[in-house]
C-alpha cells in the first residue's frame, strides 16, 4: 500500500494544473474551421480529446483536494 504525504498529494495537484494548462495551450492553437469536412471532422476530434482530458483532471484535482481536507 502506497501511502501519500500531503506534499506527495500538493505536488500531484501542481502536475495536474500544468496538464491542464498544457491541454488549454493546444485548444487554443487550434484552428476555429478547417476546409474540408474531413478536417472539420478530425479538428472535432482533437477540440474533444482536450476539452475531456481538462474536465478529466479537474475531476482528479477534486479528488486530490479532498484527500487534503480528510486529513
Amino acid at each position: 500500500m502506497l501511502i501519500l504525504t500531503d506534499e506527495d498529494i500538493r505536488g500531484d495537484i501542481k502536475g495536474f494544473e500544468q496538464r491542464i494548462q498544457d491541454a488549454r495551450d493546444k485548444l487554443s492553437e487550434l484552428p476555429e474551421t478547417a476546409g474540408t469536412w474531413k478536417e472539420q471532422k478530425k479538428l472535432k476530434e482533437k477540440r474533444y480529446i482536450l476539452t475531456s482530458e481538462i474536465e478529466h483532471v479537474k475531476r482528479l484535482i477534486d479528488i486530490a483536494q479532498e484527500a487534503l481536507e480528510d486529513k
